[in-house]
């Protein structure tokens, strides 16, 4: 994690000279290992909010009127099947979000380097998938939204205002990694300026279209879960 979090702190803070000096590993090791690090992450923020939210919940009420002896009894078992179902969540979750983040990054990848070999660039997909891995830290925005799924389920915010949240964390997030796509296409296909902000153009749209579906058609189904 030290390691995660002084690379996420030099492509945030100095995305320029990152880019410009990235590592010169494959794309199968360090940068991919920091694509996975940024799934784990969303995962399980997401499985302690399901946890807190439903399981737990659902485990008070199972022990509601339990006293004494009886206590010491079922607390322990309760305890086993509520680390049992965190560690099945998590598990799910994980191997979603790696298959959702890695996926999208590479798909913008590909799409961002085929617009700037048309456009004259000089670079290969692989740096470009390198670069896409590093720059998938701007989802780390989403724990945002994630948390905020607390105060749906305790009635502080309603459930409209947590989807308008989401839009606007998301497309804030979305300016960010568009100015990444752009310094990355400068730095592996060493076109100018108008280009590579023109090829990343494309991603950006992906990932807004992206947003759009999510909004649309997929979140409005947790108003059940988070109700």
């Amino acid at each position: 994690m030290n390691w995660y979090i002084d690379t996420l702190l030099k492509m945030a803070l100095k995305p320029v000279l990152f880019f410009q000096d990235m590592p010169k590993s494959s794309w199968r090791e360090e940068p991919l290992s920091f694509a996975m690090i940024t799934s784990w992450i969303l995962a399980l923020a997401l499985t302690v909010i399901v946890f807190f939210n439903n399981y737990l919940p659902t485990g008070l009420t199972l022990i509601e009127g339990i006293q004494g002896q009886k206590l010491l009894i079922v607390v322990p078992v309760l305890a086993v099947m509520g680390f049992a179902f965190f560690a099945m969540t998590a598990l799910i979750l994980v191997g979603l979000m790696n298959i959702a983040v890695i996926g999208l990054m590479i798909f913008c990848a590909a799409v961002l380097n085929l617009l700037l070999v048309l456009l004259g660039g000089k670079g290969t997909v692989f740096e470009v998938v390198k670069a896409s891995f590093y720059a998938s830290a701007t989802l780390l925005a989403g724990l945002i939204n994630i948390v905020l799924m607390v105060a749906v389920k305790y009635k502080l915010m309603s459930f409209t205002d947590w989807i308008s949240g989401e839009r606007v964390i998301y497309y804030c997030a979305c300016v960010y990694i568009y100015g990444l796509f752009s310094i990355i296409g400068r730095k592996t296909h060493n076109v100018p300026r108008w280009k590579a902000f023109l090829a990343a153009t494309v991603p950006l749209v992906i990932l807004v279209m992206v947003n759009i579906f999510l909004s649309s058609k997929v979140l409005p189904k947790l108003a059940g879960f988070l109700g």
